[in-house]
């Protein structure tokens, strides 16, 4: 099947054209680290607590708090399936957030022990917000845009987890890391490619495509900003100027599979 057969519109179409080089940007960064000299345990310690504080900060608590905004409505069957479908993303959430947590003790040898308000301020950091704050700046500029903006590009083509699990046959540490990464690529990227198909929306005019592409464009290049601190910087200041600037080798989004997910659902 091709993606002529999916019919997206040529607005979704050039949406992932813009988008592509910077999944392949994140990639790229979070690939680099893995042989960095830069790497050390106290490296590794910073980007997995920046890691577990975006599962539980940025994914357990907001579908949470979708979750109990929706309990009190749930009266007509359309409520009480999407009530369904939020318990089950809130599941794969914490489960992740634990999987991570978890890999801390593989790690440090120390049990993962923080308390919420603890990672907070261990887990937080200024690139991260930056994205946070981006998205939010996005929705009051547009409430319909923004929405299907942070949508499209939540996850990233899931390049951390990609990347991640190509670590597979490595020491403990990787060979753990890399089945986590398999197991929430596998819950997450379904979710990612519909999200992605799902942003496209034949009655956009081309004001709305044009506000979509620099929303996705500037959330996705700082999502690339993100990872490269989150991993201590592993790419030199000149290569992330060019990554910025879309000179990375883009990430061919997958229309086959996105069409067999899509009759899947229907």
């Amino acid at each position: 099947m091709t993606g002529k057969e999916l019919n997206p519109s040529k607005g979704l179409l050039k949406l992932i054209a813009a988008n592509a080089p910077f999944w392949g940007a994140e990639a790229e960064v979070i690939r680099s680290y893995w042989d960095s000299p830069i790497r050390t345990l106290a490296t590794d310690t910073k980007w997995l607590t920046h890691q577990i504080y975006k599962e539980y900060w940025n994914g357990v608590m907001p579908y949470q708090a979708l979750f109990y905004k929706q309990l009190p409505i749930a009266s007509s069957k359309e409520q009480r399936q999407e009530l369904m479908e939020l318990s089950e993303i809130v599941y794969e959430e914490v489960e992740h957030f634990n999987m991570f947590a978890d890999l801390y003790s593989t790690l440090t040898g120390s049990d993962y022990n923080l308390t919420p308000e603890q990672l907070k301020e261990a887990g937080a950091w200024p690139e991260n917000d930056g994205l946070v704050t981006l998205r939010k700046n996005h929705i009051t500029e547009s409430a319909e845009i923004g929405p299907r903006a942070t949508r499209f590009t939540e996850g990233g083509y899931v390049a951390f987890f990609s990347e991640g699990m190509k670590l597979a046959g490595g020491n403990d540490f990787e060979n753990e890391l890399a089945k986590i990464c398999k197991i929430i690529h596998d819950d997450e990227f379904n979710h990612m490619l519909l999200g992605i198909i799902e942003t496209d929306d034949h009655q956009l005019s081309d004001s709305d495509w044009q506000m979509l592409e620099r929303f996705t464009v500037e959330q996705t290049k700082q999502r690339v900003i993100m990872r490269n601190a989150q991993f201590s910087m592993p790419v030199s200041e000149s290569r992330m100027q060019e990554l910025l600037a879309g000179q990375a080798e883009p990430i061919v989004f997958d229309f086959n599979y996105a069409a067999q997910l899509l009759n899947k659902a229907a």
